[in-house]
């Protein structure tokens, strides 16, 4: 159900002459929020303003319907090389990940009288789901919200392993409490670089690693394994980093019990997996 203010209502009933134009809120999961507009000129409503002179945007249509069903909108993005998120460009932040997860929401916007926005109606909101790329343009397919209601069932599943995410509500801990601080320290490849870090071999295993510094900066990748002050990820930087780059880096796990009550974490209270169920025996 879509509701109008009572200005815009009024507008819409006169008969008189109006402009329209798409409105674009960008919300990355950090919280960074960017707007773009379709019209010849920036946009202001409630006190928030939207730029027209950012990279184009060609969006498909949207539908309304009865009942719940999983909507999608087609964006077709061609930025230029001084449109940043960031400090990044949007070729090199779409390849880095930095768009993964990120809302977008589209409003249409009525002005009577240029450039006053009289009223805003909201014609999708979702999250960013498959992304493709070239040279020239970014190819993004957005889902609605209504997607977070597919949720398998049942909710909780009898497995060895902790149903829990390392860091989530369930869990317990705090990221913010093993996060540490590293820089790059000599040669790197887009895969693997040595730091300046000393840990145990093993211990960022399945971790994340978000480089805070350099051309990387806000780059985040999973760490596939550490072993003597070197760290190698599962999957490749768009770029190797440079010596000194900084970063911040948490541990990972594996979701044992073994890992669990480790001096690791230290966090058995919170354990969530039935590693002790016994295996029904076969017979033939």
């Amino acid at each position: 159900m879509k509701t109008a203010s009572g200005a815009l209502v009024t507008l819409l009933n006169s008969g008189v002459e109006f402009f329209m134009a798409d409105l674009y809120t960008l919300t990355l999961k950090n919280g960074t929020v960017t707007r773009y507009t379709s019209f010849d000129a920036d946009l202001t409503w409630n006190s928030n303003t939207w730029l027209s002179g950012g990279p184009v945007i060609d969006r498909g249509n949207t539908r309304t319907v009865i009942g719940l069903e999983v909507d999608t909108l087609s964006l077709k993005i061609s930025p230029k090389d001084t449109d940043l998120i960031g400090t990044q460009s949007w070729f090199a932040a779409a390849a880095a990940g930095v768009l993964d997860g990120a809302q977008i929401k589209l409003d249409r916007a009525f002005i009577e009288t240029l450039p006053t926005v009289v009223g805003v109606l909201n014609m999708f909101t979702g999250a960013i789901g498959q992304l493709t790329l070239d040279r020239m343009m970014l190819d993004i397919t957005c889902n609605s919200m209504v997607e977070l209601l597919n949720i398998k069932l049942p909710r909780n599943l009898y497995q060895a392993g902790c149903q829990h995410t390392l860091f989530d509500a369930g869990c317990a801990l705090s990221a913010a409490a093993f996060a540490v601080s590293g820089n790059v320290s000599g040669s790197a490849t887009r895969t693997s670089f040595a730091t300046s870090l000393a840990a145990a071999a093993g211990y960022y295993d399945l971790g994340a690693i978000q480089f805070t510094s350099g051309a990387l900066s806000g780059t985040k990748r999973t760490v596939k394994s550490w072993a003597g002050g070197a760290i190698t990820l599962l999957n490749p930087l768009p770029v190797a980093p440079a010596a000194s780059d900084t970063f911040t880096i948490w541990p990972g796990c594996d979701r044992t019990k073994a890992t669990c009550e480790s001096a690791k974490f230290n966090n058995v209270v919170n354990f969530k997996g039935f590693p002790f169920i016994p295996v029904p025996e076969t017979s033939f």
